[in-house]
């Protein structure tokens, strides 16, 4: 193997290709894409909070429902951003816990909607069963 990447580095010096960027050129990227993070982050924490505001205002169970799996989503991208930003793996295991813990509760939370949660159901005529009327106490 290495001798395929010695081939390849000479064969690049001989047409005059050059291998390497310049260091200015390098600085640059590094600070385009820092800010790129910056922004980014930015841009998901506004996420984060119209998710949080549709979890408390939202009309219906549904709409909370979905609000706590973007919120999940949107946390998983925040710790993936962040581990570009402090260039350190250390958050890596941290985003795998969390897409665990995001799709557990996701299933959970559909199981809850899905459920009958003993409400009155409006029964039609065929359902019913005809009233008694009770007879009166003392006559």
């Amino acid at each position: 193997m290495q001798s395929v990447m010695t081939v390849m580095l000479a064969a690049a010096s001989a047409v005059g290709t050059n291998v390497t960027e310049p260091a200015a050129a390098q600085a640059w990227h590094q600070t385009l894409v820092l800010w790129t993070v910056d922004v980014s982050v930015a841009v998901v924490m506004g996420g984060m909070l119209f998710g949080i505001y549709r979890l408390l205002r939202g009309p219906h169970l549904a709409d909370r429902a979905l609000a706590v799996d973007v919120i999940g989503i949107q946390l998983i991208g925040l710790v993936i951003l962040l581990t570009m930003r402090f260039r350190t793996l250390v958050f890596f295991d941290g985003i795998l816990v969390l897409s665990l813990l995001g799709f557990a509760g996701t299933v959970a939370m559909a199981q809850y909607i899905g459920r009958p949660h003993g409400h009155a159901t409006v029964s039609g005529p065929e359902d019913s069963e005809p009233q008694q009327t009770p007879a009166p106490i003392g006559r």
